[in-house]
């Protein structure tokens, strides 16, 4: 019923746009841009056809009707965050291929607590502590996902089964979620923070944006992650793990853990050296598939690697960019702005919560790595309606991060379920739950733990 909705949306917004007539104020090129947009973000909240093919449909309708040119609409194939993912899925590919995982998983399985339960806090825990390490959420994904898979399959969990589908998600979850809150982990973070010092002059340092946004908005998502993943797809393992005499490894796996160590060692160190983890990430996928030398043949990669993710990622971006481009998120910007400005907020908890609103509708209409560069512009007219330092609005748009409804919202998560084949309906329960708890219990929380703080107010 909600893609109908919003395909009829479209398809009365398109109608009204070819017609070169404006509604409420929105010419007829936006209004056009707008119909894609609704119709694009029914199909992928909903899933009644697959992401990837979604994606594909808004880059062909946006090329097709003109929304912008092609060179924004299909920016996302000059993303580097695309290339991060193709090389993912061949590290994931080869690490199955040649028995890494399975070694890597069963060492795992060996140290987690019993039950579903510890295996779900010995992946969340994982997830978490490569977010200090990995400073990309895709690149953590790509490592964790596969190894969910294969500790699924370990613990009897057949594929499509609900069990499976918690461990996925509780990878794609702590890996992405929690890292919102340390400033090196995820892109939106880089982003605000680069441009609030090249608009406002405003920097943040580790420490602080760590001690501010972690002990609340980390920790809350981490633990919900686990509990809200046992409540919804906890199964009883059916096989229980057992210590085997570990036979040595062979030269192709000793051959993919160095690739994997030098890969991980240059993740951490891209501040130093200045390589891009996309080109990391590519550089060892075609080492790993290399005649001769790599580890899996090389026509492995157009054969057996699923290419779905790149289509889907790739529509993500491009979304984000016209939705910019064709003046979309300028203008549910400064429409919230206004709104702002009327409502005459003078509650610091008021201004919060709106605050929280906004940046979770610019996220939802915008997808969350794009949602800062709209956001952060705006942030010196919401200082001005609110009263509150440039720095408290910039600081504000994290909960909005951390807590997603939605997974199209954040693309790590869209690959966690390319990599688990997992449909998107569970995880959008799921999210759906994990968002109202955030919103009613933990939001406060951390608005209260910011102004103890002397932040928000």
């Amino acid at each position: 019923m909600i893609a109908l909705l919003t395909t009829l949306v479209g398809i009365g917004l398109l109608i009204t746009g070819q017609s070169g007539k404006s509604l409420a104020g929105v010419d007829p090129t936006m209004l056009r841009a707008m119909s894609v947009a609704i119709f694009t973000l029914g199909l992928w909240i909903t899933g009644v056809v697959p992401e990837f093919f979604t994606s594909l449909l808004f880059l062909f309708l946006s090329a097709l009707l003109v929304i912008a040119p092609p060179e924004i609409v299909f920016s996302g194939y000059y993303s580097s965050a695309l290339w991060l993912i193709f090389g993912g899925l061949v590290i994931g590919h080869t690490v199955t291929q040649c028995g890494l995982g399975d070694r890597l998983v069963n060492r795992l399985a060996l140290h987690s607590a019993p039950g579903y339960l510890g295996a779900l806090t010995t992946i969340a825990l994982a997830g978490l502590l490569l977010s200090f390490i990995v400073p990309t959420a895709i690149g953590r994904v790509v490592l964790m996902a596969p190894i969910a898979v294969h500790l699924a399959k370990r613990l009897g969990f057949e594929a499509g089964s609900n069990g499976q589908a918690g461990l996925v998600l509780t990878a794609g979850m702590s890996t992405s979620l929690p890292a919102f809150t340390i400033l090196p982990s995820n892109v939106p973070n880089l982003v605000m923070s680069g441009s609030a010092e090249g608009l406002y002059g405003v920097s943040f340092s580790y420490s602080d944006y760590f001690l501010l946004n972690f002990p609340v908005l980390g920790l809350f998502s981490f633990v919900t992650t686990i509990a809200l993943n046992w409540l919804f797809f906890r199964e009883t393992p059916r096989q229980i793990p057992t210590a085997t005499d570990a036979e040595p490894l062979t030269p192709s796996q000793i051959k993919l853990a160095v690739v994997l160590a030098l890969t991980v060692l240059l993740w951490i160190t891209d501040a130093w050296h200045g390589i891009a983890p996309a080109w990391v990430a590519m550089g060892a996928a075609l080492f790993c598939s290399l005649p001769g030398v790599g580890v899996i043949p090389v026509a492995d990669l157009p054969q057996k690697i699923n290419i779905a993710p790149i289509f889907f990622v790739s529509g993500v971006i491009g979304f984000g960019v016209v939705a910019s481009y064709t003046g979309i998120s300028g203008w549910v910007g400064d429409y919230l702005v206004t709104l702002f400005q009327q409502a005459n907020l003078t509650s610091n908890a008021a201004i919060f919560a709106a605050l929280t609103f906004i940046g979770s509708l610019v996220a939802i209409g915008t997808t969350v790595p794009t949602a800062p560069g709209v956001m952060t512009p705006l942030a010196g007219q919401l200082a001005a309606a609110t009263g509150w330092p440039v720095e408290s609005v910039l600081l504000a748009q994290v909960p909005t991060w951390v807590l997603v409804p939605l997974p199209y919202l954040v693309p790590p998560l869209l690959l966690t379920l390319s990599i688990g084949r997992i449909p998107s309906a569970q995880a959008v329960r799921l999210l759906l739950s994990y968002f109202a708890i955030g919103i009613v219990i933990f939001a406060p929380l951390h608005f209260a733990w910011a102004q103890w703080l002397g932040f928000f107010s």
